[in-house]
């Protein structure tokens, strides 16, 4: 994995050259899958299997493969030595969240990644509210993108009768950076968490290191996600995040939250998050510092907000909103009330209706 990702970075850095390099499909994804496969029979939470066949169709199932989740081997490969023909239930299941997966990516994510393109391809053009708006954009976009592909991946392993874990939770109804985290990418956090964060010490070996610690693995996390400087730096933000929020909370002495300090808890590290995504999207260093200079004013004159950026926002306040007040049951139209199966099929009209012309890819299909 690192010579497939990283050979082209070390050698563009140095010598300004580059390999013709061909990557594997969801090579990152079946390397840390394939990892918790050995943790876990080192640790004798497995058995190790006695045919090479088990073990490749674990790292090659076929809906995690090109963008998680990363489903763990003690998670995975016990359903599949107990599979059985998948019940209707199953079916019904899958296909509601492959179609909740498919409304996201087709009509909201890719409809915000139109704008989001256009902005950023011409920032010097458009003045600080459209910058800010395309940022808020592209903060949508990467959530519904890559929370959409989750769902798709989880209800077409649901179809199958396998159960994968759930790989997002409303990381944008988060009140810290930690808690992001915990929200966001899940199978990645954790894996990050148990393979990397607790074996250099974790928060058990004094305050300096537990910063340490944290700073190395969101370093780290940011390197897992592209061989280049914008996500080392994307990475050293999140890093920097999660280690102030771990000083003021031992400064506060980890005192309940009122509904101010809630509510401007909630706007801290929603700001927080979504200004990372800058760099996350930018070109190089340069393009994210040119993205700021428009936002704080000094771009073009252009003003255009498209109003599906506000429908799109609207959309995922009303689903946060819903999860907070545990209404989650009429979000993801859990259980078969008559209406629910027309709902389902209007969202597939709608995906096929305002699809974008062309092919657009998942964003996370190239980590």
């Amino acid at each position: 994995m690192a010579f497939f990702k990283y050979a082209n970075f070390f050698l563009s850095a140095p010598a300004g050259s580059t390999l013709w390099l061909i990557m594997p499909l969801g090579l990152s994804f079946q390397t840390f899958s394939a990892i918790t496969y050995l943790a876990a029979v080192h640790a004798g939470r497995l058995p190790a299997r006695k045919s090479p066949l088990d073990v490749l169709c674990f790292a090659t199932f076929f809906p995690v493969l090109s963008a998680g989740p990363i489903v763990r081997a003690e998670e995975l490969l016990p359903q599949l030595d107990a599979l059985q023909r998948p019940g209707a239930e199953d079916l019904y299941e899958g296909f509601r969240r492959f179609c909740m997966g498919l409304f996201k990516k087709l009509v909201l994510a890719d409809r915000l990644g139109l704008y989001v393109a256009e902005v950023y391809g011409n920032a010097g053009a458009y003045d600080a509210a459209s910058t800010w708006a395309a940022a808020l954009a592209y903060a949508l976009q990467i959530y519904l993108d890559f929370s959409g592909y989750s769902d798709m991946a989880i209800g077409a392993a649901r179809a199958l009768g396998v159960r994968l874990p759930e790989n997002f939770n409303f990381p944008y109804a988060s009140k810290n950076p930690s808690e992001f985290w915990r929200r966001w990418h899940m199978s990645l956090s954790f894996w990050f968490r148990d393979f990397l964060y607790i074996p250099l010490g974790g928060s058990r070996q004094g305050e300096a290191r537990t910063l340490f610690n944290l700073m190395l693995v969101m370093l780290l996390c940011g390197v897992w996600h592209g061989s280049g400087w914008t996500f080392v730096f994307w990475g050293a933000l999140h890093g920097l995040g999660l280690c102030a929020h771990r000083l003021w909370r031992e400064w506060r002495g980890r005192r309940g939250h009122s509904l101010l300090s809630g509510s401007l808890a909630w706007a801290w590290a929603t700001l927080f998050a979504g200004l990372c995504w800058i760099p996350f999207r930018a070109e190089d260093l340069g393009h994210a510092r040119h993205i700021v200079s428009a936002m704080l004013g000094a771009g073009g004159v252009v003003h255009w907000i498209h109003p599906f950026v506000w429908a799109a926002l609207a959309l995922t306040v009303l689903a946060h909103a819903l999860s907070g007040l545990g209404r989650e049951d009429l979000l993801m139209l859990r259980g078969q009330r008559w209406y629910t199966p027309a709902l389902l099929f209007t969202l597939v009209w709608l995906s096929l209706i305002f699809a974008t012309e062309g092919f657009t890819p998942f964003l996370y299909a190239r980590f």
